[in-house]
């Protein structure tokens, strides 16, 4: 869909035509299939929610948005491409490590990385890239304050996930940057094996330890933890800082403001108005669910879901 002249983040005037009239409709993917689009807040709620819609990216029909995707999904499936009881088992297994203790105990060091970088870019020269001075540091260095996780890495991570996640990628760098990844962490898992710590990459390793994952699912569990933050936290942090400066009364309100609430409440507004992921997520059905409620021309056609 064809982008309008103006902010290169705001939807395509086509997708704002289809919600308001045809808000699911059938759309062309590159591998020819014709899966559907659901842009309706409450359709997508009632079908995130439909026991009939499952994440299971092993189904034959299962959608991929582009072919690196799904070399990728082939290559190292993880609990966020599977259904329950799997999904909640294997999530079970690494939610310790992120409770809110133990990422509340990262606030300080944190809070130093960001301390660090603003004071590097303001005493450089001008003018600088934000995403490279700033935003994709921050994930990348808060990353390797997670025990366990040691900073001569991050280039690695950042540079593999990176290739994952971009659609242009092809089959070939997305095999070969994904198979890098497991091959380190599966490194990484061997050491924990014998040398285990309270540490992010211990806790799959005990699993294997305990025969509850094989050490390829153990790696891809570390894959996912160590890569999925990167790119979303800075693009997070670099449209943030765009939409405060598009908006400079809400920033001036931000600035003047010494109340926490106020930056957390700015905060969740930003996710809500930039999501750093603007389109998905992909589901694939079990069986036909039927949606009730204006689902536009296609409702109670041979066609509708």
């Amino acid at each position: 869909m064809p982008r309008a002249a103006g902010c290169p983040f705001d939807p395509p005037p086509t997708l704002r035509d289809l919600q308001d009239q045809v808000p699911i409709s059938r759309v062309r993917l590159w591998d020819g299939s014709s899966p559907w689009l659901v842009t309706r807040y409450e359709d997508v709620r009632a079908l995130l929610a439909d026991p009939r819609i499952s994440s299971d990216s092993a189904l034959p029909h299962y959608l991929h948005l582009s072919p690196a995707q799904k070399e990728h999904r082939r290559q190292s499936r993880t609990f966020i491409n599977m259904d329950d009881p799997e999904h909640a088992r294997l999530r079970r297994m690494v939610t310790a490590t992120f409770s809110i203790r133990q990422v509340e105990a990262l606030r300080p060091a944190i809070q130093k990385i960001v301390d660090s970088l603003i004071d590097t870019t303001l005493s450089g020269s001008e003018p600088v890239d934000l995403v490279q001075a700033f935003a994709l540091p921050v994930p990348s260095l808060v990353i390797c304050e997670l025990p366990g996780v040691a900073y001569a890495g991050h280039d690695f991570f950042q540079a593999n996930s990176m290739i994952l996640i971009k659609r242009t990628s092809t089959v070939e760098q997305a095999r070969v940057a994904t198979q890098q990844l497991l091959d380190h962490l599966d490194r990484q898992i061997g050491v924990k094996l014998a040398h285990p710590a309270d540490d992010v990459l211990s806790a799959p390793a005990e699993r294997v330890r305990s025969g509850e994952l094989s050490r390829h699912e153990a790696a891809g569990m570390g894959m996912l933890l160590l890569t999925a933050g990167h790119e979303t936290t800075a693009n997070m942090i670099a449209l943030g800082t765009l939409a405060l400066l598009q908006n400079p009364d809400q920033l001036a309100r931000l600035r003047e403001s010494d109340d926490p609430k106020t930056v957390a409440s700015a905060v969740e507004e930003l996710l809500r108005q930039d999501p750093d992921r603007r389109l998905g997520p992909e589901r694939a059905t079990l069986r036909s669910p039927r949606i009730s409620r204006g689902c536009g021309p296609t409702c109670g056609s041979d066609n509708a879901p």
